[in-house]
């Protein structure tokens, strides 16, 4: 038995007492991290020393739950890694569907809104599968915005625009495309979410009111003020929140749901009607 498949097995097994999903996974991510290879790679790595030191760091942040996103900095993104901080959330994969409907739908040369970037999963990912496109991202945190700004940087995406606001407090001119992944969580689910997400994650970027619906009640509102007639607006929801926002979006013809990889209500869309 060589040293790495040693190292894997008992990486995982560490992980999994814990209590963490997928540690094989994760223990496999984490070696790959620190030998320099693909997790394909892993066990045909020739290099016979790892970082020992560094891999218990690793293992005492991460079964104290602290997600591992911010432990290695950078989380993966449709095509992008993304450097991600306890400032920001982490973008989940179920919103990369919501990215892909933008890519489908939104016109050649459009102009694109993404409110509440965050770590600007989205606008940037938009950004650089459609080099047509030039994207508006608004963020009210500074801590996330700066975040953001590095990940621009990183890939050069001169077609995105990153700016400090209060929803489209910064925003100016209409758009084709308005998006945004918005705190949507409720209070009382608040205090059941895994210690992953209510212990390092910020808050900000998590809740928004008793019914975690304020802030997608103001977007609804003002989104029409900022879109260009039969423009698109879509959001991410909490599983059970459809039914509710639905029938807020009286402005917006052709709305629709976009189920999440699990088959729960997770996007909605609507047109600005003429």
């Amino acid at each position: 038995m060589t040293e790495i498949f040693q190292l894997l097995r008992d990486t995982a097994s560490r992980l999994s007492a814990a209590g963490i999903d997928d540690a094989q996974v994760e223990a496999e991510i984490i070696l790959s991290e620190l030998l320099g290879v693909s997790r394909g790679a892993i066990l045909s790595c020739r290099r016979n020393t790892i970082p020992l030191a560094r891999l218990e760091e690793i293992l005492r942040r991460r079964t104290a739950r602290e997600p591992l996103q911010y432990i290695l900095g950078e989380a993966h993104f449709m095509n992008l890694v993304l450097e991600v901080a306890p400032g920001v959330l982490i973008p989940r994969p179920e919103t990369e569907l919501l990215v892909e409907w933008i890519c489908r739908n939104a016109p050649r040369d459009a102009r694109i809104c993404d409110v509440g970037t965050g770590s600007g999963a989205i606008a940037l990912s938009v950004a650089y599968e459609r080099p047509d496109v030039q994207v508006t991202a608004l963020e009210i945190s500074s801590e996330a915005f700066a975040v953001a700004e590095r990940n621009r940087c990183r890939y050069s995406l001169n077609n995105v625009t990153i700016h400090i606001s209060d929803l489209f407090a910064a925003a100016t001119g209409h758009f084709d495309v308005i998006a945004a992944n918005l705190p949507y969580v409720a209070e009382s689910e608040y205090e059941t979410l895994q210690p992953e997400v209510k212990n390092y994650e910020p808050k900000l970027a998590l809740t928004s009111g008793a019914d975690g619906l304020t802030l997608i009640r103001r977007m609804i509102a003002e989104a029409p003020d900022y879109l260009k007639t039969g423009g698109a607006l879509i959001m991410e929801l909490g599983a059970a929140q459809s039914k509710t926002v639905l029938p807020l979006l009286k402005r917006f013809e052709d709305c629709g749901i976009i189920k999440d990889y699990s088959g729960f209500d997770r996007h909605v869309f609507g047109r600005l009607k003429s």
